[in-house]
């Protein structure tokens, strides 16, 4: 069967549930879509788990399954293996680019300068007009603080392909530096209609509108992102602080919220301290 075909299906899967009960031919092709499936659902572990079983089945040098690898290592917070697993994708397919806007961020988020100057450049002479190229040289910009030129190259990838989900995203962060607000949340919105299940453009509009001081309008982007990302500590934590900054603060909401974050594993170390400054606040109330 055509691989866009699994595609299409793909995206009208909304939930586990629903994939749980499709019926679905007994094809080879089944398993690719199930392990990009639930990579799209955040199904992280799911996910890895089926791309891992592929390559133990004879597809153990393909390229693609590599690329969802390391993508579902991101997902699951796990970055310096993700950026490992890029790096060994790149010596074994040196002139792939799908995905390597991927590996871009990765190497953005830990601040790796000279790997990301490499992967620019290398991009560049393979391809400078194809979309992973623009999203590469904006994160290339972006890190060096240049963020009107990162504009430009996101831009420049959104004319090659306008329904580019990562360049509206990247574009929306790039407008928060640059302090547009009303641009940011317009780059977050066309992100949702691309594709609503990504949850850092609902998470970039929560915190678009927590800068507005709006935080009822940002207690709703948040729980949206949250719902994507049940177990992302850093969703949590923003949920929490929206709870406390309403007008009425709902604070057993907040410390519900922090309490989650630190039981999946508090990435920031943010919840934790939190939930002592609720103590410290209810032993002083006693004494």
């Amino acid at each position: 069967m055509h691989w866009g075909a699994w595609l299409e299906l793909s995206m009208l899967v909304t939930d586990k549930d629903l994939l749980a009960r499709l019926s679905l031919p007994d094809h080879w092709m089944k398993k690719f879509f199930l392990a990009h499936t639930c990579l799209e659902l955040q199904l992280n572990e799911e996910s890895l788990k089926l791309y891992t079983e592929l390559q133990l089945q004879g597809f153990g040098k393909s390229s693609y399954i590599k690329a969802q690898i390391a993508i579902c290592l991101q997902n699951l917070q796990e970055v310096d293996q993700a950026v490992e697993a890029f790096m060994q994708l790149q010596k074994t397919d040196p002139y792939q680019l799908d995905n390597m806007d991927t590996y871009s961020n990765l190497l953005y988020v830990k601040d790796m300068r000279v790997e990301l100057s490499h992967l620019a450049h290398r991009a560049c002479n393979i391809d400078k007009y194809r979309v992973e190229t623009c999203c590469v040289i904006g994160n290339y910009y972006s890190l060096r603080s240049q963020h009107e030129k990162a504009v430009l190259w996101f831009q420049r990838a959104l004319k090659l392909n306008p329904n580019y989900l990562s360049a509206w995203t990247l574009i929306g962060h790039e407008y928060m530096e640059m302090k547009n607000t009303q641009a940011a949340i317009q780059a977050y919105r066309h992100a949702i209609e691309v594709n609503r299940r990504d949850y850092r453009a609902w998470y970039g509009l929560g915190q678009t509108y927590e800068i507005l001081k709006m935080p009822f309008y940002c207690l709703y982007y948040y729980r949206e992102a949250q719902k994507l990302r049940p177990n992302d500590s850093r969703m949590l934590v923003a949920l929490g602080e929206s709870y406390e900054k309403l007008e009425k603060p709902r604070l057993q909401e907040a410390k519900k919220c922090y309490w989650k974050a630190y039981s999946v594993g508090d990435v920031e170390g943010l919840a934790l301290i939190k939930l002592a400054r609720y103590n410290m606040g209810y032993l002083y109330n006693i004494l």
